[in-house]
This record gives structure tokens, C-alpha cells and sequence, in this order.
């Protein structure tokens, strides 16, 4: 009985039926097979000696005769099942030499076995097969990050159940397994490689820099891609750069440079693995990096206090204020400095007092009188003299005029950090380091997308509608234009006195409660023809939005618009606009398959409802198959036409893909990994101890044993044997620490003094 008769016709062989080729005959009898319930393979193909055509042969049902006999069978544990049974249904082709076709001469379809089941016809091995686009939602599906069993669970209610789907999950799972076996073909160093050229292929503005040692192996590594690039170029004014481990399978550190966007969220400006944490690495890697940022370098940089990385950003990032982060400093300052005993003296506490020396004091002279108590309260000033020789990387008062952006440490790089961590693992090869890498990249990108599309759907909520705020909601982003209006609000409540001289004020601050209380004074500056308006607390220079201070003087001066000087543009709705070229001087597009990529979702929309429509109907079903059938050919057609013709324009030739010898010749500078598992290496005292606490051992077990049985004939119960047991083991201890007690370490040793116990002992023979 055919399983599927009622649903797909199917055609029967029969003798004297015609094939255009072979290869036709094998598929037409594969699919026979699989509508009918039986497992098909080739019995014996006959071709000709001087061109190898095949003029005759035969399929059979993989029950066709006989497994042969193994002399070893008697040996086996498990045998494999028989599946053999001897069933004669065939189908033999012979070459008609006068037309060049296939012809059916003989034939047998009665079954001497049980045909498979309509429901297990999907498991049956020639009908098991993975399309190229199943191919790619099955890599889709891992590079996001989603386990082989819950991917093809989706696959399989994509297509209404698993007999529709033509894969088992254990092909699933072969299939990414024989993925990463041909990835990893070239080795680690030659699969970076390739992935690099890969990359460029896809589109030219990536960029990739290898550093070589002596021994030509690949040491440093750093890349971007073309987004990197136009991130860097619109929002590159400050950056931070910090270094994390166990993310990879060779332990080597990987450090990011990131960066705000206009919605102040992170934005990734390039990634590096580095062999080891020296200046000479650092230094290479950060003019690398401006290299590939075409020599544009930040006005501000943040790293932690790692000297050789502080060295480094002296050297290569001139034009860049260095900033450390005050989070690490903080961090070490709570395990250098004593903690308060008494929590209520709050005066006492040394680490507050600190922190407002990081934080609060503007005033130079301030800090340093406040500094210089503090010194008093610490029993040891070895660290604070140290971190106070670098106050102008960390101190409020002495970055007044530094362009931050309100970032003050290297959050942004230990955030970001923390997301690689949850998706890596440190067993993870090279190539899974870098596709999952790109899979944290991607969710911040999108995260951007989603501010943006919040910004063009919902308008901004203006408290005050005046000329100003009105301008300035359309200008800025939602989260800039809140900051600004928060000044706006507090323009409203500052208190001017005039100074002597044309347009100076001093501008206070006033609460917004009903007890109103004054900050402290600025002194602002207004220029009504320049339309200028400069205050003494430098916000603007800090952070790109104006004071309320310097609001209060702009109105003051009956300017009712925000001047354009002070409207930044990296904080605009526009901030992205323009073009920007790479390092070659190519205009750089972020995503060539962009437009392949939505005719793609229109067409495959498209497909799905009428594949959901016409399923419904046996009719539609093959009204649908033909016509694809058709459709196909003529598209094979059109598109063998359009590319012997002319070349696509948007298509990157890859002949520079480097040499396959090339490719596996690469190798990577293997570093000595630590696990936490390992023993440390043993020294020759160590070997010794280990040769003495034997001889001690051996000792002490037989007297253990004679002990164990003097005590079992004096007492019958188990506690007494027990007490003795504890008291033996007791014992090898005691002795053991008085014998080793001369020499307590390898380090008193060699300092202490030579005895003649020592010269007359086993030690040195």
C-alpha cells in the first residue's frame, strides 16, 4: 500500500520509461522510494572506457541480498541488526546509444518485507536531507546563539510538525559539528585568516592588523568593521579601552574600545586580542587603531592605572586628555585605605573624605587643603602619595575644562565586558569567539535602532513651551533634550548680579522648592552681537550643553533661540549624517546586502502565505509545485545570463584571498595557560620531602596495623579500634611537623645558617 497516495500522486515506474540521464533516474527512484516506504541504494553502475558515460545500471531496495559473513562475529558483544532480507525489487536502466537516453529495461516492485509507515517515512536516510536554506537557519540559528534541540524545534513547527521536516536532530547537530570541523580546517591562525578575508569580501572597509613575532606567529590582533569606522567617526570624542580574560580558548586578553552614541548608549569602536598586557603591545595596538580611524585621535581617553597601557597613551594619543577610571581608583582605595571602626563617627571615614576629593571639590586650593588632612588620617600615605602624583587624571577640580561627556571611569568597557562574558566561554575556538562577538556588537547596534524609532514615534514632552525648548526638542535627542530642559527649569529660579563691565553677570542657581536656597556663583560672560554666553563653570566645554547660568544670560540678553556655536552636533537627531570614508578613502556603506536583504523578507513573505494558502487544497498544492518547477529553471536561466554578461557592480571580487599554503603556514603565539586545576611545578626540596613523607608513611601503616590488631584482641567494639586509628594518624602528623621542623621553606634554606645536621644529612648526598 503506498502511504501518501491520498495526498501526493505518485508516479510508478514502468518498464520502458524514458530518462534524459542517470543522475534524472536515480532522484525519480529516490522519490519513489520515499512516497512508497522503502530505503533505495545503487546496485552496480556500467560505464564506457574512453569517456566515461554510464550505459547501464541498477537500483535496488537497500534489502537486496545478503550481509556478508565477518570471521570476527563471534567476538562482537552487540551485533547490528540484520536489515538484509534478500528483496528483489529493482529497477535496471540500459543507454539507448541512437537517441542518448535512459531507458527502464527491467523491473520488479513486489516488496518480500514491511514498507515503512507514513509517519516515519521523514526518518527513512534518502530522504533525510539539508537544503542550503535550511543550511542557513540552522547557522543562523547558532550564531544567535540558540542550542541545536531548541532550533530545530522551531524548524519544525515553522513547517507544521517533523514529518514535514526533511532533518532529524541528529543531523542537525552532525551538521554544525562538520561545520566547524571544514571552519577550523586551515587551524586557528589560518580560520582567523580566512574569516578576515571573509569579512573584506563582504565588504572592503573591514580592517584587520596582525602583529608578528621574531618567529613570524601571530601575536597582537585587532579589527573593525565598517560600522566601527562611522561610529568612531561621529562619536569618537571620548573613548574608553579595557582589557578582560576568559573569553577565548587561548586566555589571551581581549580589550574594547567603546564609546556614547547621541542616546548615550554604547557604541564599539574596534576589539583586539592581545598576547600579553606590555607597553610595546599597547603601544602597537593604539596606533593600529588610529590608523585605522584614519589618524583621528580622541579628545579624551580612559583606561585603568595599568602603567604600561598609561605609558602607551602618552606616547600614541597626543592630541587626548588620559583619564583614569575613578571606579578602579575607588576600588583600590577601599583596600589601601582603613576602614572606619566606629560607622556613626562619619568624620573618621577616610574613604569618604576621598571620594569628595574625587567627586566634589571644584576648587584647586579646596582639594588640596582637604587632600592634605586626609594624608593625617591614613596610618600609611604610601598609596595616597602615589595616586595624588596623578590627582590630574582623576580630580573634579582639575577637570573642569576637560570634554567628558559625564564619564568618569571605564563602565562602558566593563559593561560591555560583562555581556561577552555571559555569552562566551573560555573554551570557545577562535572562529566562535569571533561570530559570537559579533552577536554582542549586533544587540547593542540594535538597541540604538530601537532609541531611534522611540524618537521618531513619540514626541518629546515640552513642559514650557517657549521658542527655545520648542527648537531644542527637535534638535536634540529625547535624552539630550531632557538634560537641556532640566537647565531650562533651572534658569528659571537663578538670581544675577551685574558686574562692573558691559554684559558679565554672576549667575546663582536657585531651588526649586518653596525655601529657596542659592548655589554657588558663576561668573558668566554674554556677547549679544556674537549671540555668546561663557560661564565660569565650563559645563559646555565638559559635557556640549549649556548651563542654566549661561541660559539665564542668553535670556537676559532677549536671545530667545539656542545660538547654533552651542548646539553639538553629536548630540543632534542628526548626528549621523554625511559620508565618511575609510582608511583607503573608499565612501564606507555599513551594510552592502542591505537591499538583497529586504527584497529577500518582501519575497519570502510573499512565498509563506501562499505555500500556508494553497497547502489546503491538493490542487493548489500541485498547481504550486509545477509552477515552481518552471519558475526555477527560467530564474537558473536569468541569472547564468546576467552573470556571463556583465558583473554585478555592488559584487567584491575575492581574489585576494590569501594562498591556501599561506592560510595553513599561520600560526597563533601560544600562550601558557594557567587552569585553576593545575599543580604547580615541583622543585627538587619538594621531590625529597615527597621521598621522606613516604618513608614515613610505610613506617607509620605498620605500626598502624599492629596497633589496629592489639587493640581488636583487647576490646571487641568498633569504637575502641576507631580511637586508635585516630590516635596513629595523630601521631604520623606530630612527627612528621617535628622532623620537617628545621626547614620550614625553600626561602629559610638558602638564608639560614649551614649546620652540620644539614652537611651530615641525606639532603645534600
Amino acid at each position: 500500500m503506498d502511504p501518501i497516495k491520498n495526498v501526493v500522486p505518485i508516479l510508478v515506474p514502468q518498464v520502458g520509461m524514458e530518462f534524459s540521464n542517470s543522475d534524472d533516474a536515480w532522484m525519480f527512484w529516490v522519490t519513489y522510494g520515499g512516497n512508497t516506504g522503502f530505503e533505495v541504494r545503487k546496485r552496480y553502475t556500467n560505464k564506457r572506457k574512453h569517456d566515461g558515460k554510464v550505459t547501464s545500471c541498477r537500483y535496488v531496495c537497500s534489502n537486496e541480498g545478503h550481509r556478508l559473513e565477518d570471521p570476527r562475529d563471534h567476538l562482537t558483544k552487540c551485533p547490528r541488526a540484520e536489515t538484509r532480507t534478500d528483496c528483489q525489487v529493482r529497477m535496471g536502466l540500459v543507454l539507448d546509444r541512437k537517441k542518448g537516453i535512459y531507458k527502464v529495461s527491467e523491473l520488479v516492485l513486489e516488496h518480500n518485507h514491511i514498507l515503512h509507515s507514513r509517519e516515519t517515512l521523514h526518518l527513512m536516510a534518502t530522504q533525510r536531507k539539508i537544503s542550503e536554506l535550511q543550511a542557513f537557519e540552522i547557522e543562523a540559528a547558532d550564531d544567535s546563539g540558540i542550542g541545536p534541540k531548541a532550533a530545530h524545534e522551531l524548524a519544525n513547527r515553522q513547517v507544521g510538525g517533523q514529518l514535514n521536516l526533511s532533518y532529524t536532530l541528529r543531523d542537525h547537530k552532525n551538521y554544525l559539528r562538520s561545520k566547524r570541523q571544514r571552519e577550523m580546517a586551515y587551524g586557528q591562525a589560518g580560520s582567523m585568516l580566512k574569516y578576515f578575508q571573509d569579512k573584506i569580501a563582504e565588504n572592503p572597509s573591514f580592517q584587520y592588523a596582525l602583529q608578528m613575532d621574531c618567529e613570524e606567529q601571530i601575536a597582537n590582533i585587532f579589527w573593525v568593521d565598517a560600522k566601527m569606522v562611522t561610529d568612531y567617526a561621529h562619536f569618537g570624542d571620548v573613548v574608553t579601552f579595557d582589557t578582560t580574560f576568559g573569553t577565548n580558548k587561548e586566555s589571551r586578553p581581549f580589550g574594547v574600545f567603546v564609546g556614547f552614541n547621541h542616546f548615550r548608549e554604547t557604541v564599539v569602536f574596534g576589539a583586539a586580542l592581545m598576547y600579553d598586557e606590555t607597553f610595546k603591545s599597547f603601544k602597537w595596538l593604539f596606533e593600529t587603531f588610529l590608523k585605522a580611524h584614519n589618524g583621528k585621535q580622541p579628545k579624551t581617553f580612559y583606561t585603568d592605572q595599568d602603567s604600561a597601557m598609561g605609558k602607551a597613551v602618552e606616547e600614541v594619543f597626543l592630541e587626548a586628555w588620559h583619564g583614569l577610571c575613578t571606579f578602579h581608583i575607588m576600588q583600590n582605595a577601599i583596600k589601601h585605605l582603613p576602614q572606619p571602626r566606629n560607622e556613626e563617627n562619619e568624620d573618621s571615614n577616610i574613604l569618604s573624605d576621598f571620594s569628595a576629593c574625587m567627586y566634589e571639590y571644584e576648587d584647586k586650593n579646596k582639594f588640596e587643603e582637604e587632600f592634605k588632612i586626609m594624608r593625617t588620617k591614613a596610618h600609611k600615605q604610601t598609596w595616597l602619595d602615589s595616586i595624588y602624583k596623578l590627582k590630574e587624571k582623576w580630580a573634579e577640580c582639575y577637570m573642569k575644562d576637560i570634554f567628558t561627556l559625564r564619564m568618569r571611569s571605564t563602565q562602558l568597557s566593563e559593561s560591555l565586558n560583562n555581556d561577552l562574558k555571559i555569552h562566551f566561554k573560555s573554551d570557545f575556538d577562535i572562529l566562535r569567539f569571533f561570530k559570537h562577538f559579533e552577536r554582542v556588537v549586533q544587540g547593542k547596534r540594535n538597541n540604538e535602532l530601537n532609541s531611534e524609532f522611540d524618537s521618531r514615534t513619540k514626541l518629546p514632552r515640552v513642559k514650557i513651551r517657549t521658542p527655545m525648548l520648542l527648537q531644542a526638542s527637535k534638535l536634540y535627542t529625547p535624552i539630550i533634550f531632557e538634560a537641556f530642559q532640566g537647565e531650562y527649569e533651572r534658569s528659571m529660579t537663578a538670581c544675577t548680579k551685574v558686574v562692573d563691565g558691559n554684559n558679565q553677570y554672576l549667575v546663582a542657581i536657585g531651588s526649586l522648592d518653596e525655601n529657596l536656597t542659592l548655589e554657588d556663583e558663576y561668573k558668566v560672560i554674554g556677547n549679544p552681537l556674537e549671540q555668546t554666553a561663557m560661564c565660569s563653570c565650563g559645563q559646555f566645554n565638559r559635557i556640549g550643553i549649556l548651563c542654566g547660568h549661561a541660559l539665564k544670560v542668553l535670556d537676559l540678553m532677549n536671545i530667545k533661540s539656542l545660538p547654533p556655536q552651542y548646539v553639538l552636533k553629536r548630540w543632534t537627531r542628526k548626528a549621523r549624517s554625511g559620508t565618511i570614508q575609510d582608511s583607503q578613502g573608499r565612501n564606507i556603506i555599513e551594510n552592502p546586502k542591505l537591499d538583497a536583504m529586504l527584497r529577500y523578507r518582501f519575497l519570502s513573505h510573499k512565498f509563506l502565505d501562499l505555500a500556508n494558502r494553497a497547502a489546503n487544497f491538493p490542487e493548489c498544492t500541485m498547481l504550486v509545485n509545477s509552477t515552481l518547477d518552471i519558475l526555477g529553471k527560467q530564474i537558473e536561466d536569468k541569472i547564468n545570463a546576467c552573470t556571463s554578461t556583465s558583473a554585478n557592480p555592488c559584487t567584491i571580487p575575492t581574489d585576494g584571498s590569501p594562498p591556501s599554503e599561506l592560510l595553513i603556514n599561520a600560526r597563533l603565539k601560544k600562550k601558557e595557560v594557567h587552569t585553576r586545576g593545575s599543580k604547580r611545578k615541583r622543585t627538587w626540596l619538594d621531590k625529597k620531602h615527597k621521598t621522606t613523607k613516604k618513608r614515613q608513611s610505610k613506617a607509620t601503616f605498620r605500626g598502624k596495623k599492629s596497633t589496629v590488631k592489639e587493640a581488636g584482641e583487647e576490646a571487641s567494639n568498633a569504637g575502641a579500634q576507631v580511637q586508635v586509628a585516630e590516635y596513629s594518624v595523630s601521631a604520623y602528623k606530630g612527627k612528621e611537623s617535628e622532623e620537617c621542623k628545621a626547614i620550614n621553606s625553600y626561602t629559610e634554606l638558602l638564608t639560614g645558617p649551614i649546620t652540620d645536621e644539614l652537611l651530615d644529612g641525606e639532603l645534600f648526598r
